[in-house]
């Protein structure tokens, strides 16, 4: 389970992300639920207090870049580089540890990426979605994680990039404004198929999306804001049905890190 704690989009800059998050955080104290949250650098700044909040809960702090812009994944190595190792030295300034995990806002990142990511020493990366609908042509549908390596003359870059699960049947991200928008019964299809194949599955949700709203930019942005706790919970308690184990992406990674070592 993740959470991406994305700061207020700009057509609605008011829109209360802390409510959205503690919101969440009693939902997974209700039901047991350890999850990683993924936050950019400018909300941890923003927000120390509930930062502080989420790991006194014992989920993992990970980084979702420096201010959220959608271009910072996908530009030159140098300036990547740089804004995730700002990204990263302000994230520890609040938590008081360094993040290992990463994922890029909006899904979009590139090779250059990757390779700054391991110059500042992450473990794992969660930014593919395994979807053609995302332009991703070369992976399937219901990818396990895998280390990710890059250009020969960058061999340093071995990174473990554990994707966002997908329904095959409707292949975008579960979670998220899908989950809003295709409701529970798509997820947890979604989340079944997946468990046949024994790919393990990564759900998301943004706090934004269990705030109810009834107004934005489109219809995607508040379709069903009313009812995303309930179908959130629906889905927890699916998983928890067909006996699911709940973890953090850094637990995961960890599993994926000992059976490589071990061949």
């Amino acid at each position: 389970m993740t959470v991406d704690v994305d700061p207020p989009p700009p057509s609605a800059p008011n829109l209360d992300i802390e409510k959205g998050t503690t919101d969440i955080l009693r939902l997974f104290q209700v039901h047991r639920v350890h999850a990683t949250f993924f936050v950019p650098a400018s909300v941890a700044l923003a927000f120390p207090e509930l930062i502080q909040e989420i790991k006194g809960d014992g989920h993992e702090i990970a980084c979702h870049g420096l201010k959220h812009h959608a271009n910072e994944a996908i530009s030159s190595l140098d300036e990547q580089y740089l804004t995730i190792k700002k990204a990263t030295d302000e994230i520890e300034s609040i938590t008081g540890s360094r993040p290992i995990g990463f994922r890029a806002p909006l899904f979009r990142s590139n090779e250059n990426c990757r390779i700054a990511l391991r110059q500042n020493n992450y473990v794992y990366d969660s930014s593919m979605v395994c979807s053609p609908l995302f332009g991703n042509l070369k992976t399937r549908l219901l990818s396990k994680p895998f280390f990710f390596s890059c250009s020969n003359h960058h061999a340093e870059c071995n990174l473990l990039e554990i994707p966002v699960s997908v329904n095959p049947f409707l292949p975008f991200p579960l979670g998220g404004a899908y989950l809003r928008i295709f409701g529970p019964r798509w997820a947890k299809v979604g989340i079944r198929i997946n468990s046949i194949f024994n790919a393990p599955i990564l759900f998301y949700i943004h706090p934004k999306d269990v705030i109810y709203r009834t107004d934005g930019l489109s219809w995607y942005s508040y379709r069903n804001t009313a009812n995303c706790m309930k179908a959130l919970e629906d889905v927890i308690l699916y998983g928890k049905r067909i006996g699911a184990k709940f973890m953090k992406a850094c637990e995961l990674a960890e599993l994926y890190l000992a059976m490589g070592k071990n061949g």
